[in-house]
């Protein structure tokens, strides 16, 4: 099932809420569904500090890859990334080297595929379908050798 605005994967079923989408929206961005802002408002609704902690938590995301990518880093590897929302690794560490790579590593089938879609045509950049418990398989991966040198 695809929503109307066609940026949504065929194979989610954008009628069922998601964590990783419901975090998109309270980011103020724009990958996410119905559902998953009707499960974000019942959220605030018992607990209005999550739209606050996912702003700061998403704020210290921002000053570390910028630090990093300031002093030299120009590989970074997302280990349970969820969808490249608003702010995310690559936007932040190519605004401030263009030619630095990413790899989104999360084992999430729904995230993973919005990424896919989200990060479709997006220069140095990759996202893997691993369980970070199994570092062979994510370190292994054709989109892992090919972006990071090791």
């Amino acid at each position: 099932m695809s929503d109307a605005n066609g940026w949504g994967p065929s194979e989610v079923d954008v009628e069922r809420p998601n964590a990783a989408r419901m975090y998109d929206y309270l980011l103020g961005g724009g990958h996410h569904f119905h559902a998953d802002r009707e499960a974000a408002h019942r959220v605030l609704a018992v607990a209005p500090e999550v739209r606050v902690t996912a702003h700061a938590n998403r704020g210290f995301l921002r000053r570390a890859v910028t630090y990093a990518a300031e002093h030299g880093v120009r590989q970074f590897l997302d280990l349970g990334s969820g969808i490249p929302a608003a702010g995310n690794v690559h936007e932040v560490a190519q605004a401030v080297a263009p030619q630095a790579r990413v790899v989104y590593v999360d084992n999430e089938p729904v995230a993973v595929a919005h990424a896919r879609a989200v990060l479709a045509g997006v220069s140095n950049t990759g996202v893997v379908q691993a369980d970070i418990r199994e570092p062979a398989t994510v370190l292994g991966h054709d989109h892992t050798r090919r972006l990071i040198d090791f």
